[in-house]
Formats: C-alpha cells, structure tokens, sequence
C-alpha cells in the first residue's frame, strides 16, 4: 500500500499554498478499508473483557463515532463506534502550533465495518508527504516523516457525503463523551445494576446514544422543548424561555455519559451516570423510548421529581414536559425514516430477538 510520489510544492516546510498560475502537485490521500478479519478487528464483542470495554481507552466523543486516537507519535487507531458498517469517509487533522491553519484531508476509509478498529501507521510515514488541506492547498508533512506527530498536538474529525454521514454529522452539537460502566464490581443482588454489563448491552447502547442524541440535536425538539410548559424543581415555578434555552443548552454541552444496565426499575440518572433497563436496549430500535430516556436525561442536568423535566404534569388534561417532547420528536424520527440506527443496517440483528 506504499504509494511514491514526486511532486512540485510551493515553497513552504509546513503548509504549501499554489496559485491558479501555479501547476497543483498530483496529490493522492491513501485509502484504507477495515471490512474485514484480515485488515480489522471487532470491539464489543461477545467474550471480550469487562474490563476492556469499560475501560477509558474505549471512551469515545458522540460527535465523532468514527474515533481516531494517537497510540504514539507515528501510530493511530482507527474505530468505528456506531454499530453499522460505514463507507466513504475522509479523516481530516488539525496540526497546532505548526503553522498550518486549517484541517488537512489526512487519509480516506474506503469502509468499516461496525465495531471494527485497526492500528495504522500515519500515512506519511514512509508514504507520500503531501496532502490537501479543506481548501484544496497542498501541505507537505514531511517534517514528521522521522519525528511523527506528538499526541498532544494533534485533533482528529471526519466528513463524508452519505445520507448516513449527514445524519451523525449532526451530532456535532453535543459534546457527550460516552463509556460504558459497570456500576455494581462487587456483584451486589441487593441494588438496582446488573451484575455486569454484557457485550450486547454495549452493542445495543451504541445505537441507542446515537438515535437519542440525534432527538436532543435536532431543530425540532429545541423548538418544541422551548415552546413546552416546564416547571422547576419546586414543582410550580414555570421556567421563562431562557431557562429552558439554558436547560437546552446544558443537555446539549453536557461533558460525559457513564452507561450502564440497571434491574429492577427502568432507568436511574443523576450526574454522569446514565442508566437504563433491558426492555429499554431491547425495544429502543423499534418504537420510541422517549418518556424513560428523557425522564433520566433530566435527573443528569439537575432535576427532581417535582419537575416535569422528569416525570410529566397534567395541564389542561394535556401531559406536559421533557418526556411528552421527546416522546412527539421521536415519533416523528421513526415516521420520517431519520434515525442513523435502524433494526435494517445495524449489524447484528439478533440482538434485538
């Protein structure tokens, strides 16, 4: 997969910027597919550690399901967090503190399969220096051919032009970091968490944090959230419209999601923890689930049960607060065909028998 190129830049170590006058050097972004046993391998998968797949190295960013990490200076991991095979993807880098002021196309996926992950060296290492920025300016990295890229320097996204690209692209707008959680180490039958947290629980809760968070991301319910009847934690104080914005805004921006699997109740929130029952896994993917994921969304942000940013109030015979609004959104995703995860691409249907 070594590609040579020569190739004229405009002069520049770092950042090589050619006129219209100026002939574009022949630049090829190196593509990589990770479809299979041979070039890949599965996270989440049945008989893999606890302990690995609740460990901090597999927590991931909402807004960047396609997750690359630095290992070290000169290698990279490449994992693909959405349960669903993805395709045509380009993997752009932000260089700080180098002079070069814009995300560099670093390389292309050709396709990965769901869960899939592959350590790769970066694609100038013993390959082609050159590359193009989101401008179409050609950047030569050959200052880190002997050197590589020091992890703390470097920030990593991805952009493609599928429907199914679009539709994680916008969960831009939230900033939730995700890992996955065992809440109950020591086994305890006596408390509301499963005594593990399995491989298909994580598989499952994959999708369903994509799909909730696309609900809390789009238009529609910031319109509708804003425009409902919401009351405090004194149970009667009605919240102005910038309360709710900054409600809004707090769901949005808030830092980390610990998942886990609860028994005995449907759900239990509050702070970062975040968790939710079997039925909630098992049936998220074919009808909203949106009263009990709302219900434990509110209790991260602060609310108590007075609120109906927990459970609903009754005005004018009519259920008001978080759980209604995302209740109608999410109704509206499954008539509109609109959410990323569906029982038709995710990759292991029997997860959901």
């Amino acid at each position: 997969m070594k590609l040579l190129f020569k190739a004229l830049v405009c002069s520049s170590i770092f950042l090589a910027s050619c006129s219209d006058k100026e002939s574009i050097p022949n630049v090829k972004l190196q593509s990589y597919s990770f479809d299979s046993e041979t070039n890949s391998t599965l996270m989440f998968q049945d008989g893999e550690s606890q302990e690995v797949m609740t460990s901090e190295w597999r927590a991931y960013e909402i807004s960047k399901v396609i997750r690359i990490k630095p290992i070290n200076n000169k290698t990279i991991e490449v994992a693909n967090f959405a349960p669903i095979d993805l395709e045509n993807i380009t993997i752009t880098a932000v260089i700080e503190n180098e002079g070069i002021d814009k995300p560099i196309k670093l390389f292309n996926i050709g396709k990965i399969r769901a869960h899939g992950k592959q350590e790769i060296n970066y694609p100038f290492i013993n390959n082609s220096p050159l590359f193009l920025n989101t401008s179409n300016e050609t950047v030569d990295l050959s200052n880190f051919e002997e050197t590589g890229i020091d992890p703390s320097q470097i920030t990593f996204d991805f952009t493609g032009d599928s429907e199914i690209i679009h539709k994680l692209k916008n969960l831009r707008k939230l900033k939730w970091v995700i890992k996955y959680h065992d809440f109950d180490p020591n086994n305890d039958t006596n408390n509301n968490w499963a005594e593990d947290i399995s491989a298909k629980d994580i598989r499952r809760f994959t999708g369903l944090m994509i799909n909730l968070g696309v609900v809390f991301a789009s238009d529609n319910f910031k319109n509708e959230f804003i425009s409902e009847h919401i009351v405090g934690n004194d149970g009667t104080t009605v919240l102005s419209e910038n309360e709710k914005i900054g409600a809004y805004n707090i769901i949005l921006n808030k830092p980390r999601y610990n998942c886990g699997k609860v028994v005995n109740v449907s759900g239990l929130g509050g702070g970062a923890t975040f968790g939710l029952a079997e039925h909630v896994l098992r049936d998220y993917i074919r009808k909203e689930t949106g009263f009990i994921t709302a219900h434990e969304i509110g209790h991260t942000i602060g609310y108590n049960h007075s609120s109906n940013m927990t459970y609903p109030h009754e005005v004018d015979g009519v259920n008001t607060g978080i759980s209604p609004v995302t209740t109608r959104i999410m109704n509206q995703f499954f008539e509109d065909g609109l959410f990323p995860i569906t029982l038709e691409n995710y990759y292991l249907s029997s997860d959901f028998e």
